[in-house]
């Protein structure tokens, strides 16, 4: 075969490529036109590409804490009003307390991110399906603990996402032994994911002694679920808000010029294979 048929054939092939790549990683799809989010197939939501968004934000817009407050002065949960205030950020690395991840989200439905109107924090429901199990297990047979999808893969979203869809591990097997390699060996198509505190929308109740003072949280950096201070925000473990939106994405259409170029260079390439075969 020559150089020419090659290079030739190079289109073709790249796109077969591309189409097998996609397929076999369908899960998380990052929609063409909006590189801002990934769309999660499996659970039909679309998660913010950016991990850190608001790190991000706020390094580009040194007033973003204040238009975040503006839109959201105050969060009513069940313990109350809880009033906005600046500490409830930390611009510098992206943590934030639960409070500060629920008003931030708010933001950008104010913002229409990524053409988005309705993004919110994750869900953490009951593996049981009806109420929330406290107590600690290594086999995801209750809420709290370690691989909290084994036996009810989508109760958690954010656990779904951690060892479902990019297949990390915890660091205790479902026999509750230690293993190497957990954490974030693998952030598949997101920015900044790194290993930390991830906030749910979900608040504890009844279920812990210390009530709404608590949200359910999943920790990437061991791949444990619990809950924990709603306060809880920065040191060794800081805590940071992911936002998702119900329902998929959908791709920006291909303006007709760029289809129709595509469409020529198939094209090119099935009449120099009939040339090469005369």
């Amino acid at each position: 075969m020559s150089f020419f048929l090659h290079r030739t054939m190079a289109f073709p092939i790249a796109v077969l490529v591309l189409l097998s790549a996609t397929a076999s990683q369908a899960a998380l799809i990052v929609p063409a036109g909006n590189s801002l989010v990934v769309n999660d197939t499996d659970l039909d939501v679309a998660w913010t590409q950016d991990a850190n968004l608001f790190r991000t934000q706020a390094a580009a817009d040194p007033n973003l804490v204040t238009s975040i407050i503006n839109v959201t002065p105050s969060v009513t949960d069940g313990l109350g009003t809880h009033t906005m205030v600046a500490g409830d950020f930390t611009t510098s690395t992206g943590a934030m307390n639960w409070w500060g991840a629920n008003a931030w989200v708010n933001y950008l439905n104010s913002i229409s991110y990524a053409g988005e109107t309705d993004w919110r924090l994750p869900i953490i429901g009951p593996v049981n399906g009806s109420t929330l199990n406290p107590n600690v297990s290594f086999d995801g047979t209750t809420d709290r603990g370690f691989n909290s999808a084994a036996v009810n893969g989508t109760a958690s979203e954010l656990a779904h996402l951690f060892y479902h869809e990019l297949g990390n591990l915890a660091q205790f097997n479902t026999a509750g032994v230690a293993q190497t390699g957990f954490g974030v060996t693998n952030a598949g198509p997101f920015a900044n994911l790194g290993n930390s505190g991830y906030w749910s929308g979900t608040e504890a109740g009844a279920e812990y002694a210390q009530g709404a003072t608590f949200a359910w949280i999943f920790g990437t950096a061991n791949g444990g679920q619990g809950a924990g201070p709603k306060i809880n925000q920065d040191g060794l473990f800081p805590y940071f808000g992911w936002a998702v939106s119900p329902g998929q994405v959908a791709p920006v259409p291909v303006p007709a010029a760029v289809y129709l170029f595509g469409s020529g260079l198939i094209g090119l390439a099935g009449l120099a294979r009939r040339r090469m075969k005369a």
